[in-house]
């Protein structure tokens, strides 16, 4: 199937490619705990879950988008929850304040 016949050579088999192959395919039967692969359990397990769940819970009920009109705030607190027309009025505002 891979060559070696209706006129054309045989496929030339490289033995880095195919032992790179078998090993990736038997990974189960060599696979041994190590210091390093411990550490990138512990790393991948545990650390980057907890650090996305906090910060999940950083930003939960920070964003109210559900059925928002254009010119609604999304945040509810924080200097983003006034509409976008109402913190363009206060930086001109204070941009005049500071010209003065």
């Amino acid at each position: 199937m891979a060559g070696g016949h209706g006129g054309y050579q045989p496929v030339k088999l490289d033995p880095g490619v195919e032992a790179w192959s078998y090993t990736r395919e038997n990974v189960w039967r060599f696979f041994r705990f190590t210091q390093r692969t411990s550490r990138q359990s512990l790393l991948w397990g545990a650390l980057v879950p907890l650090g996305v769940f906090a910060i999940c819970q950083q930003q939960d009920l920070k964003w109210e988008i559900t059925a928002a009109q254009r010119d609604d705030p999304l945040a509810r607190w924080g200097e983003h929850a006034k509409r976008p027309s109402e913190r363009a009025a206060a930086a001109a505002t204070a941009a005049d304040a500071d010209e003065e």
